[in-house]
């Protein structure tokens, strides 16, 4: 118990240290933004991949360290219209994503399993990692779009498209599968909110 406790503080620390290190790099970047751009395809993938790098792991550091997704209101992690959005996620290709996905970074069982072991209360805990993965994109999506709006006002749309490719990949395709996933789950979970009032 007490090692237990003593590894879930260090790693809090090591965390915390590394998106606050990861957030003075991207601050970094952001305000030589303007000296970096490039026309040349090297230059304009590098800079783009390392703001894409930088500012996407000081959000995800920051979220498994804390939690960061309850900045956000609860409303805002409601699904509205579920059917619409599981059907446009279908039509961009969300489950391909999800493929990938699950042959490439998350294709170790147990890390699936810390997930969503298949319980009920394993949906539960699915949404609460559901909603720390999405904010953990949000917030680098919209900062990454402003970086690539910056480079096309400034005259270099080919690491404007660079990062915008980049970003949708890293941050909106992420975001929109874990909004899905929470679409999906949205009748299962109000039949256990029933059945959980129901029996009180």
């Amino acid at each position: 118990m007490i090692g237990g406790t003593f590894r879930n503080i260090l790693s809090k620390i090591l965390l915390s240290f590394g998106s606050i290190f990861l957030i003075f790099r991207s601050y970094e970047l952001i305000m030589d933004w303007e000296k970096v751009q490039s026309h040349e395809t090297l230059e304009a993938f590098i800079f783009p991949f390392l703001a894409n790098l930088f500012i996407l792991g000081a959000f995800a550091f920051a979220g498994f360290a804390w939690p960061t997704y309850r900045l956000l209101p609860d409303s805002y992690y409601q699904i509205k219209s579920p059917n619409q959005l599981i059907s446009f996620s279908k039509k961009i290709g969300i489950g391909l994503f999800q493929k990938f996905l699950l042959f490439t970074f998350w294709r170790n069982k147990d890390q699936q399993k810390r997930y969503f072991n298949g319980t009920k209360s394993g949906i539960f805990h699915w949404v609460k990692e559901s909603k720390m993965s999405e904010f953990g994109h949000l917030i680098p999506f919209f900062i990454l779009l402003v970086l690539s709006i910056w480079s096309l006002l400034l005259g270099f749309w080919k690491m404007a498209l660079i990062n915008l490719v980049l970003n949708i990949l890293a941050n909106l395709y992420p975001v929109l599968l874990q909004r899905s996933h929470r679409a999906r789950l949205s009748p299962i979970l109000k039949r256990l909110k029933d059945s959980t009032s129901n029996s009180a």
